[in-house]
C-alpha cells in the first residue's frame, strides 16, 4: 500500500510538472520565412515557450533558434494566428495569437525610436 501511494504521489508530481511546462509553450507553425529580433526564421513548425516577464524562445527540435522579448498578454484565441508586417522586401513577425495568450513583438527599429 505504501509502494501505491508513492508512486501515486511520484505521477501526480510529473502530471503537474508537465501541464505546468506546458502552460506556457505552444506549436507554431510559420509557413513563410520571417525576421523576429534580429533573427531570421525560415518557414517551418517552432516550439514557442515563454515567461509571464515576457522572454520568448523559438526552438526547433532541442535546438533553441532565437530568443526575444515580447508583451505576453492573456488570451483565448480559437486558434493559432500568425501576424507579420512587411519589411522592405521580406516579413517581419509582429505577434502570435495562440489558445492562452497574445504575444506581441517589437521590432528592432521600432524600439530605436
Amino acid at each position: 500500500m505504501k509502494k501505491f501511494a508513492l508512486l501515486l504521489t511520484l505521477m501526480l508530481a510529473v502530471a503537474t510538472t508537465v501541464f505546468a511546462a506546458s502552460k506556457n509553450s505552444a506549436t507554431v507553425n510559420i509557413r513563410e520565412k520571417v525576421t523576429v529580433g534580429s533573427t531570421a526564421l525560415p518557414a517551418g513548425e517552432y516550439k514557442v515557450s515563454w515567461t509571464d516577464a515576457g522572454q520568448v524562445t523559438f526552438a526547433q527540435g532541442k535546438t533553441t533558434v532565437a530568443t526575444v522579448p515580447a508583451k505576453v498578454s492573456a488570451g483565448e484565441n480559437p486558434q493559432v494566428s500568425v501576424l507579420t508586417d512587411a519589411a522592405g522586401s521580406g516579413k517581419v513577425l509582429s505577434g502570435l495569437r495562440l489558445k492562452t495568450a497574445n504575444l506581441t513583438f517589437v521590432s528592432e527599429a521600432k524600439s530605436a525610436h
